[in-house]
């Protein structure tokens, strides 16, 4: 007898049942694979907007962070009539160019050893996404500080004596905007809840 005749000749209950899954369990699991997709798209879409949004505010307080050190380092090295460091609006990357700030800035900074020298570009950030505005309140599109940190407040330097206040916008609207001002001494304060300035005060969008 062969192999072939033993197994044929088997008890029927020895024989194991085919492997796989039925028609019913297989658009359960479709169903449910669905749902979970439907769930974690958008929680995830959310999560990169979050993640990019933070990373372009963060962006910006560097960058006016640099601008005030840079100003303290060099102490008593000035820019030309404004003071000792700079950040404006740029969509070059090269100069101020007095456009919007979403589409980019730079830092500026004295040359110590040559400080007749017009002022060299220290760090430039390129335009933001589409759908992302970023206003200085005030409209300023130039922010100079001194030797001691300050703002320079002089009506050549800003167009209000008041703290610079820039609030960033995305496709979101503004429950999801954020806020940060400068104070007068130079400090950059964040507001920690989005939608929120620093009182708790709802903020708004274009």
């Amino acid at each position: 007898m062969t192999f072939t005749d033993r197994v044929l000749k088997a008890p029927r209950e020895t024989r194991r049942p085919a492997g796989g899954f039925t028609l019913v369990e297989l658009l359960v699991t479709i169903v449910v694979l669905s749902i979970l997709l439907g769930l974690a798209v958008p929680a995830f879409r959310s999560f990169m907007q979050n993640d990019q949004q933070w990373t372009q505010t963060n962006n910006l307080v560097l960058a006016l962070n640099a601008a005030r050190s840079e100003a303290i380092k060099n102490d008593a090295v000035l820019l030309p009539i404004l003071g000792g460091a700079q950040i404006c609006s740029s969509n070059t990357g090269l100069a101020c160019t007095g456009t919007p700030w979403n589409q980019g800035w730079i830092v500026l900074g004295a040359d110590p050893a040559n400080p007749g020298n017009p002022p060299k570009v220290l760090q430039a950030v390129g335009a933001l996404p589409t759908g992302t505005t970023l206003n200085e309140l005030n409209n300023n599109l130039s922010i100079t500080f001194l030797s001691n940190g300050a703002l320079n407040t002089s009506p050549a330097a800003l167009n209000a004596v008041t703290p610079v206040v820039f609030k960033m916008c995305d496709v979101r609207g503004a429950a999801f905007a954020r806020y940060l001002q400068v104070t007068l001494m130079g400090r950059v304060v964040a507001s920690s809840t989005a939608g929120q300035d620093l009182t708790g005060a709802a903020l708004t969008c274009p």
